[in-house]
């Protein structure tokens, strides 16, 4: 079940998207849509049973281990995150929660090579539940070629030493979401009971196979 937080509702407020904007966010297409890929899918945001959106960063200590909580940036509202590195091959895997999960909902992570250099790996605590095979419900992992990736994400415009897949579409609320949004807010969003979803899949490649990965997805109103 989608944890619920009333904390990310009440920061929606003061994000919200301008009506100026509306006619834009209308275009949007609807998350259900199946004649195109419109967001990651659940196997894509899932990693070691934990999703994106579902999972907390208490399920993640639960599950890889105690791990301290660092600030990613010195910035009041940066995200949070928990990082665990392999005692074997040093790869790192990053859990992060950000306003829009309430600071305690999964809302992205990634996957670090040694190669890639996550600059706080010493920080991290040790798990051996991460290794350089670790990999998403849909099999995303480090060492895929662009071939091999664009298999599962889809085609897009890849550079020389990276690629981005972003996606962006409207999920209905649940009537959980709709009452307590008003609640929160105080705002009735009866009359357009829907969420802005942002997903994205981050790589980074070196020597022509990835180097990094970051999954995330995010609703927002």
């Amino acid at each position: 079940m989608r944890h619920f937080s009333l904390v990310a509702f009440s920061l929606l407020l003061a994000l919200s998207i301008p009506s100026s904007g509306q006619t834009r966010r209308d275009e949007e297409p609807y998350c259900d849509d199946t004649s195109k890929r419109v967001e990651i899918a659940d196997a894509d945001a899932t990693i070691l049973g934990l999703t994106i959106g579902y999972s907390s960063l208490k399920d993640v200590q639960a599950k890889l281990g105690a791990a301290e909580t660092a600030r990613v940036s010195h910035e009041e509202e940066s995200d949070i995150s928990v990082c665990y590195t392999s005692p074997i091959d040093h790869t790192v895997v990053v859990f992060y929660s950000g306003a829009m999960g309430g600071w305690k909902d999964m809302t992205r992570f990634a996957i670090w090579s040694p190669e890639a250099a996550y600059p706080h790996a010493s920080q991290c605590a040790s798990s051996e539940l991460v290794s350089k095979s670790l990999a998403t419900a849909s099999g995303l992992r480090l060492g895929l070629t662009k071939k091999e990736l664009e298999k599962i994400a889809g085609p897009t415009k890849v550079g020389s030493a990276s690629a981005k897949y972003e996606y962006l579409c409207r999920r209905q609320m649940t009537p959980e979401e709709i009452a307590g949004f008003k609640d929160a807010n105080n705002w009735d969003v009866t009359k357009d009971p829907y969420f802005d979803r942002m997903s994205w899949i981050d790589v980074r490649y070196a020597n022509s196979a990835a180097s990094r990965l970051e999954i995330g997805r995010i609703d927002s109103y």
